[in-house]
């Protein structure tokens, strides 16, 4: 246990030490006040504290639940009960997930509570849409382009104010919560099948629940007053007060036991119902409950008093400088690190190396997730820059990305889009969509037109550049093949001429 918690602190240290040094290296070059400074450092030590407690804890509880509710489903060899609790899940583990409560913090035209529904319900009606595939062997590519078809239909009858904000629903949906559960479901619901495919179709599930939410979120905007303008209040970037920390405290820990308790529900269901938890099980399941419910009020408590401040004043005041085209670099380099060691991402990339035993490098896999990440946040500010729409980047991007489906093994899609959905982590909306904001307003532009759709950046980029990889590996396995096949070739040859 204290290895698993050494193991998670380094993580997050990772995550985060990289981001505190680049911010205070700029400090360094911009005013900064002494009081905002210290709110900055106070909650880079409360994240990683937050950060590593809430991942801990996640570990001793979600992963067990997980492991337990999909080894059960599986037994139970009831399609209507796997799909009943595939919705479930889908819905109860994204209104906690973490990245989804502080985007949801920062939107003000729509309420928390409506948002977070909408968005869930979404990941949960994929998740069950996945779980068909994952029984039946339904083809990924067929329900992902069907899925996109769906939602460029849609993006045509909404405000344009909502497309931005859909989007980034999805990328933020599928993270450290979610995960370890959608990946335990996948690996359970294909072992009931026997065919060669099976193993692969376990890949694909974060790819699919990551579309509900851009599709239900657009649903919404339907129901929006096209006469209503979309308001964003930057009031929520306050200056630093010490008891700003202990009123965030007591909000956050309010909304984290509201966002725990339906999981809370469903385990002691569950556990009344089949009795299959032995009493130290129990025991680390309700302990890890506890230790996640305090690291995620930390954490938050963090990401809304220090984070969302430092990263909104470094767009602000770098974008009104005449400096403002270093703000691409910079986010370039910040996001590069930030996703580099993400959990969700880790999480992906052990299994992918587990499934494919090697073949497929995880160094090779984390650096063009790292690159897609990069990319995608300084296409982002440069959007800010240049009031480019929205759309344009979306189509062109997922265009791409559906075309490149079609010419690489059907595994690396799965991975590809699994991992953009992995990508969109909780410091991408605490801290970088904070410095596109920061810049929208520096620059007069509209907040949810220009800034919001870092989160879908990010999570559509490294699609792409996985892809690229799944490319590559074909061409390069083709070319072996080549080879070999000429060298049996010549084999073949010299015994006839030999023997001729």
């Amino acid at each position: 246990m204290i290895k698993n918690l050494r193991e998670n602190f380094i993580n997050s240290l990772k995550t985060i030490g990289p981001v505190v040094l680049i911010v205070l290296i700029l400090t360094l070059f911009m005013p900064v006040k002494s009081t905002f400074l210290i709110s900055f450092l106070l909650s880079s030590i409360l994240l990683i504290i937050g950060c590593t407690l809430f991942t801990f804890g996640a570990d001793l509880s979600m992963v067990i639940i997980g492991n337990k509710i999909g080894k059960d489903l599986v037994k139970s060899k009831k399609v209507w009960l796997i799909l009943l609790v595939s919705f479930i899940i889908g819905t109860v583990v994204t209104i906690s997930e973490p990245d989804l409560l502080v985007l949801a913090e920062q939107i003000t035209s729509i309420s928390n509570i409506e948002l977070i529904l909408t968005i869930s319900i979404g990941v949960g009606i994929c998740l069950l849409l996945s779980s068909i595939r994952s029984l039946f062997g339904l083809n990924l590519n067929t329900m992902l382009l069907i899925g996109f078809i769906l939602v460029f239909i849609l993006m045509f009858f909404v405000p344009v104010d909502f497309i931005p904000l859909a989007f980034d629903s999805g990328g933020v949906t599928t993270g450290t919560m979610s995960i370890p559960f959608i990946i335990t479901l996948g690996i359970g619901l294909v072992s009931t099948r026997v065919d060669k495919k099976a193993k692969e179709d376990s890949f694909g599930l974060v790819g699919l629940a990551s579309t509900g939410p851009i599709i239900m979120v657009l649903l919404l905007g339907l129901l929006y007053n096209p006469q209503e303008k979309m308001v964003f209040d930057n009031s929520i970037y306050v200056d630093f007060t010490y008891s700003k920390y202990l009123s965030e405290f007591i909000l956050c820990f309010k909304d984290v036991l509201l966002a725990i308790s339906p999981i809370l529900v469903v385990f002691i269901i569950y556990y009344f119902i089949t009795k299959n938890v032995s009493k130290v099980e129990l025991r680390k399941i309700f302990s890890g409950m506890f230790i996640t419910i305090i690291g995620l009020t930390i954490f938050l408590v963090a990401c809304n008093v220090g984070f969302l401040n430092m990263g909104y004043y470094i767009g602000e005041y770098i974008a009104a400088s005449s400096y403002k085209y270093w703000l691409v670099p910079i986010i370039m380099v910040l996001s590069f690190f930030i996703s580099i060691a993400e959990p969700a991402v880790i999480i992906l990339i052990d299994r992918v190396e587990e499934f494919t035993e090697g073949a497929i490098s995880r160094t090779v896999l984390n650096v063009a997730l790292a690159l897609g990440v990069s990319i995608a946040s300084g296409l982002s500010i440069i959007r800010v820059f240049t009031g480019i729409p929205f759309i344009y980047y979306v189509i062109f991007g997922y265009g791409i990305a559906l075309l490149l489906m079609f010419f690489i093994p059907k595994t690396f899609t799965a991975i590809a889009f699994d991992a953009g959905g992995a990508t969109g982590g909780s410091l991408t909306t605490a801290f970088l969509l904070p410095i596109t904001i920061g810049a929208c307003y520096a620059l007069g532009g509209n907040v949810f037109t220009d800034a919001f759709g870092l989160a879908s950046m990010v999570s559509l980029v490294p699609i792409i550049t996985i892809e690229i990889v799944g490319l590559i590996y074909q061409l390069k396995t083709r070319i072996i093949m080549k080879i070999e096949m000429l060298d049996d070739s010549i084999v073949d040859y010299n015994w006839e001429v030999s023997n001729g």
